[in-house]
């Protein structure tokens, strides 16, 4: 996995709508990254383009408190879904119809890479 070598400006950081604490410490750190995690694809989006994102997918519009912040390059996104007691970090259709197409992996962005990289 090649992450980004400078983390995101705070302000672009600031603009995005109930960002998680463990996603906006990678993100100060990494301005996104691309690669592999096991054998999975995996793109970790930009701070900017996860302020963007969240107001143009339709999947994020259509289930309200889902926070994108990645695909899988292809037609998978990743995510997390704040109104989730547990387990708010997963993976969802980017042509979903709402939360119900949620899977929820683990509690953390840690727990998701993780997930990922076993193969999950």
């Amino acid at each position: 996995m090649k992450l980004a070598p400078k983390g995101a400006p705070k302000e672009a950081l600031d603009a995005i709508a109930g960002l998680p604490a463990d996603l906006r410490a990678f993100l100060e750190q990494h301005d996104g990254g691309r690669g592999k995690v096991g054998s999975r694809p995996l793109i970790l989006w930009s701070a900017e383009q996860i302020a963007r994102e969240s107001q143009s997918q339709e999947v994020s519009l259509a289930t309200p408190g889902l926070l994108l912040f990645g695909t899988d390059g292809g037609a998978e996104a990743y995510g997390h879904l704040a109104r989730l007691r547990e387990r708010r970090y997963g993976r969802i259709p980017l042509i979903a119809a709402g939360a119900h197409e949620f899977e929820s992996l683990s509690d953390s962005l840690e727990g998701l890479l993780q997930a990922l990289g076993e193969g999950r």
